[in-house]
């Protein structure tokens, strides 16, 4: 894959607060669960995902073609800070689910994953490729 850079400057997530450290008016544990019950809801999470690949182009590019980092992990704090505001500091919200409701969230982003990649010329990726390790999650 033909990696594309961009500098923090140019991407979208930035501005965004994806690398803030708190969210105004919530806590930690509100934060968490709110992203929990975002990936819970995959018609609003991937909602949010196409929001992602169509409006975030520059930070797509730069980190949608990095193969070496958890592409799947990024595409859900990427669409829940586009959709809420919360920052990628919560991540944590994603072990709140169960191992099916992860598989669901997993799945829908990896098809908004290869939804970019097709689009942009790349070939398609699997869960594993995308930063899912197989002994991450065990369906």
């Amino acid at each position: 894959m033909n990696r594309i850079y961009h500098t923090w400057d140019k991407w979208e997530c930035y501005p965004a607060g994806f690398y803030e450290n708190s969210k105004d008016g919530m806590t930690k544990g509100e934060c968490e669960e709110a992203y929990r019950d975002f990936l819970s809801n995959t018609k609003r999470f991937a909602s949010a995902c196409e929001r992602v690949i169509s409006e975030w182009v520059n930070s797509c590019e730069h980190y949608l073609t990095n193969e070496k980092m958890n592409r799947i992990a990024w595409m859900g704090q990427s669409a829940s800070c586009i959709e809420m505001g919360i920052p990628s500091c919560y991540r944590t919200g994603y072990f709140k689910l169960t191992k099916q409701q992860q598989r669901d969230a997993d799945l829908v982003a990896l098809a908004f994953i290869n939804k970019w990649l097709e689009k942009n010329g790349y070939q398609p990726t699997t869960l594993e490729g995308a930063g899912v390790s197989a002994h991450a999650n065990i369906y």
